[in-house]
């Protein structure tokens, strides 16, 4: 058990858990939900699973998404949204998310989870574009891509230590491998035309954090149960 792990887990002996959790989020393993579905599954937190399209679309309706999107949790009745908030909530739930003994590691995870965001949202803009090859070749040029700087980024602030956790060794598996476990799978289905699979895989610490989440054998059990034709 890390330092990291120790120190949590007697915070959270004092701590009043939710009585009621529900993941409001569409029947897709995207990472900014799957970092609360996985980590809620993988602290054994109970939590509703809500991916039902009209559901989703009468909880939008009736104004309950603050910002108009997904995912959103729902806390014995109180609502929270934004990705990063959401996955520091349920990091600190269990022993996924660094000890406040350590609030320079905090601010590390939340510097990885922003940097998924970052990818993410600059692939988004790709979608707009009127010669999507052109655009997405452009991203992942080394010489000046967007996405190719935001990945070179985003690999640079992980594993600082050479281990296999994206915060480190001390503070084991955090929500913030949790995201970038998805990040990279996104990339590794094929479905992103014109950036090759391997482009993510040439930085070795995301690829490195990925296998190492890829290979816990209750995130398997978790695919298992929540994607099993995956």
């Amino acid at each position: 058990m890390s330092s990291n792990e120790s120190l949590n887990r007697i915070v959270i002996s004092k701590m009043k858990l939710p009585t009621s959790i529900k993941v409001y989020y569409f029947n897709f393993p995207f990472w900014r939900a799957e970092v609360l579905r996985a980590g809620l599954y993988l602290q054994d937190l109970p939590f509703e699973n809500i991916t039902d399209k009209e559901e989703l679309a009468d909880f939008k309706a009736e104004g309950l998404a603050p910002f108009g999107a997904f995912p959103v949790m729902e806390v014995d009745g109180e609502i929270l949204s934004q990705t990063q908030a959401c996955a520091v909530y349920v990091g600190k739930l269990g022993d996924m998310y660094p000890s406040n003994e350590d609030i320079f590691a905090q601010a590390k995870c939340d510097e990885i989870i922003n940097g998924c965001t970052d990818v993410t949202e600059t692939i988004a803009t790709s979608f707009r574009a009127e010669n999507l090859k052109e655009a997405r070749e452009k991203l992942i040029d080394p010489d000046g891509g967007r996405l190719h700087m935001h990945m070179k980024g985003l690999n640079s602030i992980m594993c600082k230590d050479g281990s296999e956790f994206a915060c480190g060794k001390d503070h084991g598996l955090t929500v913030a491998d949790l995201a970038v476990w998805r990040l990279v799978d996104w990339f590794t289905w094929g479905k992103l035309d014109h950036i090759p699979v391997d482009f993510v895989m040439s930085f070795p610490n995301l690829k490195k954090v990925y296998n190492n989440v890829e290979d816990n054998e209750k995130i398997q059990e978790y695919r298992k149960e929540y994607y099993p034709e995956e």
